[in-house]
């Protein structure tokens, strides 16, 4: 314990004494897991053929797929990580609708 000569607690500033718990919370020694955020719609586009192009956000994660005009998938879906994921995910879509529209 750092007590000063004035029996007082020493509050340091140092950021490896002093950082913020920014981590994953804790109950004791055990780690508790992040739970995962619902599934968010983030960008729908329909397509000239009456398809759609539809992209998901589950936390970190961007999922982007194709559908039909019942909204049954036309294909596997692609998943997008990283740091550019958002706009990774994005251009894949506007691609679609080039490749769509002819031009």
């Amino acid at each position: 314990m750092n007590r000063t000569f004035s029996k007082h607690m020493k509050v340091s500033n140092k950021a490896r004494k002093s950082s913020r718990n920014e981590g994953r919370p804790r109950i004791g020694q055990r780690r508790i897991t992040p739970r995962n955020m619902p599934a968010t719609i983030i960008h729908r586009q329909y397509l000239d053929d009456g398809s759609q192009v539809a992209i998901a956000q589950v936390n970190d994660l961007f999922v982007a797929a194709r559908f039909d005009v019942n909204e049954n998938p036309l294909g596997a879906a692609i998943k997008f990580t990283g740091g550019q994921a958002r706009a990774n995910s994005r251009a894949w879509a506007d691609k679609i609708a080039r490749n769509v529209r002819g031009f």
